[in-house]
Formats: C-alpha cells, structure tokens, sequence
C-alpha cells in the first residue's frame, strides 16, 4: 500500500488511479486463467472489457497466440494443454493490452525445471521484440541473474541494494545480498585480523583494522590443491559437472567448488587458497 510519496509510470503519476486505468500488464503466479473459456477468449478479454470489436478483438488475439508460438491451442480451454502452454496464453493475455509496464508475480513457479529454464530464455525474447519495461518478482536467484537488466534484492520490506547482476554478484551491499546471490550460496565465516592478515583462514585483508569481522567467501574461490590454508574434507555433494566439496579449519565449515574430485575422500587433508577478490567484508564479527 502507498503510504506516501508518488508513484510514476514513465512521467505519468498514477497515485489515483483505478487499476484498470493504470495500464499495467500482470502475470500470476497460477496464471489466473478462466478455466471454462477457450484460449482464445481468454487471450482477447481485455481488449473486450475495453469495448473493441469482437471480430478485431479475435484478430489481434489470434496475431498475439502466434507471435508467442500457441496459435494451435487456440479453441481449447486451459485444461486442455500444458503449464508451458498455459503460462504462455497469460503473457499473451496480458501484452494484448499494449502494457505501459509489465509485472509478472513468479510466472514460472509451477513448471518443471527443464520448461524453467526454455521459458526464460522465451520470456527474454519476448522482452526485447516487444520492449516493455518489465518488473519481475521471484525467490529464485538464479532466475534474477539470468533475465535481468537490473535486479532489486528485497528482504522483510527492505530494498538491500539494486544493481546489474554482475555488481550486485561482484560487489554486494550487504551480508543479505551477498547470500542470496550465488549457487551454492557464500560462504560466511568469523575471522580474526591481525596486521593486515586473517585466522583461522588465512586471507590477506589489506586496510581492514584489527579485530574480529565476518567474511563472505565464494565457493568457486576457494582452490583446494596448494596455498597457505590447511583443512579437513568433511563431506560431497556430487553437482554433475562440478563437485561441492565441504572444508573445515577449526570450528569452521565451508563449500568448496571442484571439477575433479576423483582424488579427494572424506577425512583427507588438503591445503587450499582463496581466488584475490573473491573475499567480501561483511561487517563485524559476531557468535
């Protein structure tokens, strides 16, 4: 709810603004379709709460099904055809009305992983041919730096940083972004610093004043084969092309990242290194 301030789209305000005046395109997370009308209708019924012509209204639905590739499913009803299918009738039902802005609420939470990842290189295409600004909300990071321009990280209310993915990847504003972003997720760890160098890992933090800090380490930095750390494999996640390999120093446990880990075992010993730049400060240490 606005409780203060205005709201813009482009350089219109629309603070009073009924929702159907607001010319704002939507997508649902459960697509929201009339499950007793045929695709077809449920593709041109914005255009006939505006009044067009029932015949221009089948023409320009029929037009938007085949730019979005479901032109056959056209006299079926929803039940008749596949959540791919599905999610596409609702963009379509929702780009008919020529959108000023186009929000779309976790679009793809009810596909399976294999149809995730063909619609978001669809849904991709479909943002550039038809160019409408798009704000998309989802809990899964790695739909945010796939399909994003910019990316906002929001947590209990809060905007935590807002960036392109590779900024907000590289360089994140807080312990909040830096463990949302990333698969598997930052290693966050307590360290100790003592004239410019870290334990029990041993990290070179030039300019970072004595004491204890909280470090976030990213797994695919940390390199096991040589370096000034020693630790302990304590357990694998077998990943496809790559190996999660679990480290502890101490008291600390934290994710490597491996493509060959035919020679490791669990209990073995190993030195490693971290990657330069693949440390962030996270702030003061804490229990």
């Amino acid at each position: 709810m606005q409780d203060s301030g205005h709201v813009y789209i482009g350089s219109k305000v629309i603070d009073k603004l009924g929702p159907a005046k607001r010319n704002i395109g939507m997508v649902f997370q459960d697509y929201a379709l009339y499950p007793n009308k045929r695709v077809i209708d449920n593709i041109m019924s914005p255009l006939v709460v505006k009044g067009v012509k029932k015949g221009d209204a089948i023409k320009e639905a029929t037009e938007m099904a085949e730019r979005l590739g479901i032109g056959e499913t056209l006299q079926r009803k929803p039940g008749q055809i596949s959540g791919g299918q599905q999610q596409r009738v609702a963009l379509a039902r929702a780009l008919i009305k020529h959108p000023d802005v186009f929000l779309l609420d976790e679009p793809f939470s009810n596909l399976d992983a294999q149809l995730r990842f063909s619609a978001r290189r669809f849904l991709k295409e479909v943002q550039r041919e038809f160019g409408i600004t798009t704000i998309y909300v989802t809990h899964d990071q790695s739909e945010a730096l796939s399909i994003s321009d910019r990316v906002a990280i929001v947590g209990n209310g809060t905007i935590h940083q807002v960036g392109t993915p590779k900024e907000i990847y590289a360089s994140p504003s807080d312990e909040f972004s830096a463990t949302f972003i990333g698969s598997p997720p930052l290693n966050v760890l307590n360290v100790r610093v003592s004239k410019g160098v870290s334990s029990p890992i041993a990290l070179r933090l030039d300019g970072v004043a004595d004491g204890e800090i909280r470090v976030g380490i990213r797994p695919e930095s940390i390199v096991i084969g040589s370096g000034a750390n020693e630790a302990t494999i304590t357990a694998f996640e077998y990943a496809g092309r790559e190996t999660i390999v679990y480290l502890k120093v101490a008291e600390a446990e934290f994710r490597s990242i491996v493509f060959d880990a035919s020679s490791l075992r669990v209990g073995q010993k190993v030195r490693f290194d971290v990657q330069q730049g693949g440390t962030h400060i996270l702030g003061k240490g804490a229990g």
